[in-house]
């Protein structure tokens, strides 16, 4: 009988610490059936950033929502999609006219499982500007499309009056921003690990000042200050950033891909006017436009990095922010000095 007490004893014993053990780990681990913590990203910046933030942790879950190869200005979320967003630990986004459709996956949202993190709240936003030589008759829905404005009113206050730019990784200033935000972030989400996210993002923060830093050498001993984009220009705080001037044939959210004969003359005026060596494109674009300037104007026609998304070969060769900006210093070294 004694012996039998003993054993019940120490069995209680055994259940009342696995119970206290339970408990106390509950914050940091996840149950069996689902083991790893779930992130999304909505665009390509966020997402590399967390990739950098995370390391080589096999307990979180990564997925680019957007994908490559895609423009997210023509991007739908699928009903797969939405079950991904609905079961994850962390959804970021930006919202804006980029992802417009933002607002109405965020309400439909049935559980307070899933942290929500408007990446644009933590970087200094700017309004959309006029880009010279843009084409004036593409109209934009920011203004006039009267439902997302009364949705996305209580988001626009957050960034002041009209319709932020949302492509904000842009600049060095701003993307540093965003990775000390999604540190921080991760720190709530997986406690356990904080100073792993800590010292990683600090690493990574490290490599984005030393592309800033050439860049910098570049513009700081430049020979002209205007770059030329026989294209859309989704790179307005870079532009600001490094104080240089831009020309464009669209703004930044324009979907068009060919712009009228009187655009491509002006843009093949000023080229000469101030004597533009180089004309750009952007990624995920065949830079036919491009070519066109550059044959009539005698110059170059080159593509650069603006990270609005990344090839898909790039993705599956493991292309950064990092490796797709210093991919710029040369055709920003052509083009400036």
């Amino acid at each position: 009988m004694k012996t039998k007490k003993i054993i019940l004893i120490i069995l209680l014993i055994v259940i009342l610490v696995g119970i206290v053990l339970a408990f106390a780990f509950a914050g940091n681990k996840k149950n069996n059936s689902d083991s790893k913590y779930k992130l999304i990203a909505s665009n390509f910046a966020s997402y590399d950033f967390l990739r950098a933030i995370i390391g080589d942790n096999k307990e979180v879950e990564l997925t680019f929502l957007l994908g490559p190869g895609k423009d997210a200005h023509s991007y739908e979320p699928t009903a797969q999609d939405l079950i991904k967003i609905q079961e994850s630990d962390l959804f970021v986004y930006i919202g804006g006219e980029m992802e417009k459709w933002s607002d109405k996956v965020l309400n439909s949202l049935e559980t307070n499982k899933t942290k929500k993190m408007c990446i644009a709240d933590f970087v200094n936003t700017m309004e959309e500007q006029e880009i010279d030589g843009a084409e004036e008759e593409h109209e934009h829905d920011h203004n006039n499309n009267e439902e997302h404005h009364e949705e996305a009113d209580d988001h626009n206050e957050e960034h002041g009056e009209g319709a932020f730019d949302e492509h904000i990784w842009t600049s060095p200033e701003n993307a540093i921003k965003m990775v000390n935000a999604l540190e921080q972030e991760m720190e709530k989400v997986d406690s356990q690990n904080a100073n792993i996210y800590k010292d990683n993002a600090n690493k990574y923060i490290e490599q984005i000042n030393e592309v800033d830093k050439r860049i910098q050498e570049i513009v700081d001993n430049k020979v002209r200050d205007r770059l030329v984009f026989a294209d859309k220009m989704p790179m307005q705080y870079f532009i600001s950033y490094y104080k240089l001037k831009v020309s464009a044939a669209f703004n930044g959210c324009s979907t068009e891909t060919e712009p009228s004969a009187k655009t491509i003359t002006y843009l093949q005026n000023k080229i000469k006017e101030d004597k533009i060596p180089v004309v750009l494109y952007i990624e995920l674009n065949p830079g036919r436009v491009a070519q066109t300037i550059a044959n009539e104007t005698g110059t170059k026609a080159m593509q650069i990095q603006s990270l609005h998304n990344i090839s898909l070969d790039d993705f599956n060769n493991g292309e950064t922010w990092v490796s797709l900006m210093t991919r710029n210093i040369d055709i920003l070294k052509e083009a400036l000095q």
